[in-house]
């Protein structure tokens, strides 16, 4: 055992002429720039942990991070940097922030002044950068005027014009039977029409037609018939539908009239019949559109019923009732 007191005492000589100075120079060079827990605390001697000291960022530095965009969940707690108090967030917000996080993990929020007014943990932010990256300025914008004045109305509702005319060859059966002159059975047929439609976007637009015609018919030994008619009544239109590129649609009449006429010069005289007259008119239309609204190409097929009225001269009509008919080309004008 003697021999051990000489080892023991080599030892402590060896450590005590070691040369702490370069550890309390570089301690003295770095004032403030490390915090450390204190071992000394009760709860550090229970638990005997070492608690490695950390680096303080100063808010100076954080201050010349990028500034990134983020938002904050509903139930954080973010802090005043003026007043210390904390403060509870009821509805999730958009904040800009500052990059770097100081050494307890806390984000320092700016305000809209360009100060640092709030600090906030780092894991109740959620950066933001992705979304908007998706955001796309508009190339142009125009501000409303300052005197804007707004009109409410229901364009569904409106009812804008169309003119119509209607040109096309003219079989008169009725007209045939009525004369018994089978000449009559060709003639000619002269149209015009006001229309008007609803804009409402179901597959089918209601409207109402106001129309004029006016036909002629040839007689045997140079006898001609002249028949007019003013009609009103209800129409549908279809929706423009797409075929070979093009836009078509339907067009469907339904027109009645108690003052029809036809005016006969033969060779035995002259006289005038008085009608009231069915019209049922479909066509097939090509719209083009121009700066007043649309130009319409359409071939169109018209049906029509005659009943004489107010007829004192005794006439033979067949009980089958002929029918007038109609086929040729409409040109419209829809002004919208």
């Amino acid at each position: 055992m003697w021999l051990l007191w000489p080892a023991l005492l080599a030892i402590s000589s060896v450590f005590a002429q070691q040369d702490l100075e370069a550890i309390r120079e570089l301690d003295d060079e770095l004032p403030g720039a490390f915090i450390n827990p204190d071992p000394t605390s009760d709860f550090e001697r229970q638990k005997r942990r070492y608690w490695p000291p950390k680096r303080v960022i100063q808010l100076e530095k954080i201050s010349q991070s990028p500034v990134l965009f983020g938002a904050i969940k509903k139930g954080a707690y973010i802090r005043n940097l003026a007043t210390n108090e904390n403060h509870q967030v009821t509805r999730p917000m958009y904040v800009k922030y500052y990059g770097l996080e100081d050494e307890n993990q806390f984000k320092y929020i700016i305000d809209k002044n360009g100060d640092v007014a709030w600090r906030v943990r780092s894991r109740y932010v959620e950066p933001i950068r992705e979304e908007l990256a998706l955001y796309v300025a508009p190339e142009t914008y125009t501000p409303a005027p300052a005197n804007l004045v707004r009109t409410v109305y229901d364009r569904n509702l409106s009812i804008p014009p169309e003119f119509s005319f209607f040109v096309g060859r003219a079989q008169g059966d009725y007209m045939s039977d009525l004369f018994e002159d089978r000449t009559a059975r060709g003639g000619t047929s002269n149209q015009f029409g006001i229309h008007f439609f609803t804009q409402w976007k179901l597959p089918l637009k209601a409207g109402v037609v106001l129309h004029y015609e006016r036909a002629s018919y040839d007689l045997q030994g140079g006898g001609r018939v002249l028949y007019s008619a003013p009609s009103l009544g209800p129409q549908l239109k279809t929706r423009d539908f797409d075929f070979f590129g093009r836009a078509f649609r339907f067009q469907t009449q339904f027109r009645v009239s108690p003052f029809a006429r036809a005016t006969a010069d033969t060779v035995f005289g002259s006289g005038t019949f008085k009608f009231n007259s069915t019209d049922v008119l479909g066509s097939l239309e090509l719209p083009v559109k121009n700066r007043l609204g649309e130009f319409v190409f359409g071939l169109y097929f018209q049906a029509q019923w005659l009943n004489l009225r107010d007829q004192q001269m005794p006439v033979d009509v067949r009980a089958s009732n002929q029918t007038n008919k109609s086929w040729g080309l409409s040109l419209s004008q829809v002004f919208q």
